[in-house]
């Protein structure tokens, strides 16, 4: 709507600017048409003086010869004596009309009579000159003693008039038509010879009039340019409003795409918190099962298993006299036996509770962490005179308990797996990332074969024998879970016969 009310304003503009145009053309013509015939009406006044004063013979050459040179617009002068024309100027090329009489001929004799009607100067043309040529005569009627006498005449040619007019030959120049008809009662006569008359009823056309010949001015714009613009303002607008409208369409259906994609996330993530939701249900019968299998791990199973130990152990302090090396044998093997299923029940125990105890988490300084951890072993470095290397460790927060449980099982590793010839040394450092703590644990032991490193973290996956070295098989599975649970991510670098490093890292 916008595009077609300015569409609408944009054509009259355009109309009123280039009906403007055709005016301001029309009046330059009409204003230099204006000032001919001014000239031709002080040059026949001139000529009337004269034969108001007798003085033709003598002045009339000398006058008209004057006048001419002054006035461009004008071919030559004349002086009819009642009806017949006496004299002309110049005469060279104009002998033909001496003696003519002008009433002779029905056209010539209306037009003089309008000029005596009218009592001022009338033009009669445009018309075939007796001298040759196409022309038109301007005739003012002459009185003498109150009697008529005869006219003051001037000759335009058509080629001076176009001249004068500033036109070019035919009547059109590159943006404007003309034409000047006259109007008789019984035919319009064009002032020029067109190829073919010019359609003046449409377009844009300004006409003026003349009463000095009853004359219409004629000027028309050859080419106008307002439909065209306004058309072509009409068709780009419309493409731009399109343009806005597809923008705007889009703009509006995107909150409408987007309230309905929010209503399908709704209910899709109303089905996975449903889905959730049982998933978490099942997981927490799952952890009431679990903490029911710890409960009986550590009360059911260790009393039958105490309770074998303490047999074993009296049967070997009662009858072990009366047994051989054989059968004392099998009694250790029972008691060694029932231990290492105590111990492997409470690593179970301690790999079960990670992440499900109630303990507080809390800034934990890493030093006081491994004090405790080494505390724990003071013993076993003392007898293998280990030593334990650390420097610039940090606070983190995390809880207690796993932070130890996991250096114990860490530094124990490294002191149960140490060269037997050689004092263990344990180097313990820690590095600050951009959003972690990186902890590595390196120790000069017998190393890890690259081919077990993916291996190493499994539950009861053990590279010796138990004779070897005692051991559950659960230790490092308890120190993945427990970097894990905090968070964080565990591997380790390892060469058979130079030790291990183990690096985990914890968030900050």
């Amino acid at each position: 709507m916008l595009v077609l009310f300015l569409s609408r304003w944009v054509y009259t503009m355009e109309k009123s600017n280039e009906v403007l145009l055709v005016k301001e053309e029309a009046y330059k013509v009409q204003n230099l048409l204006a000032i001919s015939l001014a000239n031709s009406v002080s040059s026949t006044e001139l000529l009337a003086f004269l034969v108001e004063k007798d003085l033709i013979e003598s002045d009339f050459e000398s006058l008209s010869r004057k006048v001419l040179s002054q006035n461009p617009t004008l071919d030559a002068l004349q002086l009819v004596e009642a009806e017949t024309i006496i004299k002309t100027y110049p005469l060279e090329g104009n002998e033909a009309v001496i003696g003519f009489n002008i009433f002779e001929d029905k056209i010539h004799r209306q037009a003089a009579e309008k000029a005596i009607e009218r009592k001022k100067l009338y033009f009669e043309g445009p018309f075939v000159l007796r001298q040759g040529g196409m022309g038109m005569v301007g005739r003012l009627p002459l009185f003498k003693e109150g009697l008529f006498w005869g006219f003051a005449a001037v000759i335009i040619r058509m080629e001076t008039l176009r001249k004068t007019l500033q036109l070019e030959p035919g009547g059109q120049s590159q943006n404007y038509i003309y034409q000047l008809a006259k109007i008789d009662g019984e035919a319009a006569y064009p002032l020029f010879d067109f190829d073919q008359e010019p359609d003046f009823e449409t377009g844009l056309v300004h006409k003026a009039f003349f009463e000095e010949g009853d004359w219409y001015l004629f000027v028309k714009l050859r080419h106008p340019t307002y439909l065209r613009n306004t058309f072509l303002f009409t068709v780009f607008g419309l493409v731009f409003a399109g343009m806005m409208g597809l923008f705007v369409y889009r703009k509006t259906i995107e909150p409408i795409k987007l309230k309905k994609l929010v209503a399908e996330k709704i209910k899709e993530q109303q089905n996975l918190n449903l889905v959730l939701e049982k998933k978490a249900h099942d997981l927490a019968l799952s952890n009431q099962e679990l903490e029911q299998f710890a409960y009986v791990a550590s009360h059911d199973l260790q009393e039958p298993l105490r309770m074998i130990s303490g047999f074993i152990n009296l049967l070997g302090r009662r009858y072990g006299e009366k047994l051989d090396a054989k059968g004392l044998q099998y009694i250790h093997f029972a008691a060694d036996g029932a231990i290492r299923m105590r111990q492997i029940i409470l690593d179970l125990l301690a790999y079960s509770r990670v992440g499900r105890a109630a303990e507080e988490v809390s800034p934990i300084h890493m030093e006081s962490i491994l004090k405790e951890a080494m505390h724990l072993f003071r013993k076993q470095i003392q007898e293998r005179k280990a030593k334990i290397l650390y420097q610039d460790l940090h606070e983190v927060k995390g809880e207690r308990y796993l932070l130890v449980q996991l250096f114990q099982n860490l530094v124990g590793n490294a002191l149960k797996y140490s060269k037997k010839d050689v004092s263990p040394t344990i180097e313990i450092k820690m590095d600050s990332r951009e959003n972690e703590w990186l902890v590595s644990v390196a120790d000069n032991g017998i190393g890890i074969d690259k081919a077990y490193h993916d291996r190493i973290f499994l539950i009861f996956n053990r590279l010796h024998s138990n004779e070897t070295y005692e051991g559950t098989g659960i230790g490092l599975a308890i120190v993945k879970k427990t970097v894990e649970h905090m968070g964080g991510r565990i591997w380790l670098t390892s060469e058979i016969g130079l030790g291990t490093t183990f690096y985990f890292t914890l968030p900050k």
